[in-house]
């Protein structure tokens, strides 16, 4: 069995984000020029998949959380878990299974989660009229579930997920991770998560429009 390393092609370069390499990283610099840290390093951050101008620096905002000691080259393992649909009760699972690790501080969990995913193209166009524009009921909307979040309640955030059906894409694994922090409380960890930055990829105003949220956070220990 071949031990050769395999990258996938970088198949979306040049569509909605740059092929140049160096322009890229000329971004990311920017964005975590402009970014200040928390007294305190995360322990595990929510943060936007990479991409557009507005998503990456929202993921800036949390990656410039991290502990510096933990983020050079060669000096630290990836290990990707994929979650899928989980019922409550495997999110509890996994996350009882999870905390353990949670509570190493040499290890660092990065959920990555887009919030909510609006319009036709989306199949989802839940409005409250009452916050005016239909941009401004998708951030109330998504406020809701990260003041949830920053909560640390899992059953509250599952709530509301039966309620709203937010088209979070990272919905259970932020179940896991609530619910592996909830198992840490249980034995006197005093934790806490911080949104630290919101926006929207666009302003929907008609029906026509369509538009994604990235939200990006940090959870820290004390």
């Amino acid at each position: 069995m071949s031990n050769r390393v395999v990258c996938r092609e970088a198949s979306h370069a040049g569509s909605w984000y740059t092929a140049s390499g160096p322009q890229l990283n000329a971004q990311l610099e920017g964005w975590l020029s402009q970014v200040q840290s928390t007294k305190r390093p995360a322990r595990a951050i929510i943060a936007p998949h990479a991409g557009y101008t507005y998503c990456g620096s929202c993921a800036a905002h949390a990656y410039k959380q991290v502990d510096p000691s933990i983020t050079h080259k060669d000096e630290f393992t990836i290990i990707p878990v994929l979650v899928g649909a989980l019922s409550e009760s495997k999110e509890q699972e996994f996350g009882k299974l999870f905390s353990k690790y949670l509570a190493d501080p040499s290890n660092l969990f990065v959920v990555s989660s887009d919030f909510c995913h609006w319009g036709q193209r989306f199949r989802y166009s839940y409005y409250d009229e009452s916050q005016g524009e239909i941009y401004r009921s998708i951030e109330h909307l998504d406020k809701m579930g990260m003041s949830i979040i920053e909560q640390l309640d899992p059953v509250s955030f599952s709530n509301y997920l039966k309620k709203y059906h937010n088209t979070i894409c990272g919905r259970h694994p932020i179940g896991v991770l609530l619910n592996a922090i909830t198992e840490l409380q249980k034995s006197g960890m005093n934790m806490s998560f911080s949104f630290l930055n919101y926006a929207q990829s666009s302003q929907c105003r008609s029906w026509q429009d369509s538009s994604v949220s990235y939200a990006a956070g940090a959870l820290t220990v004390h």
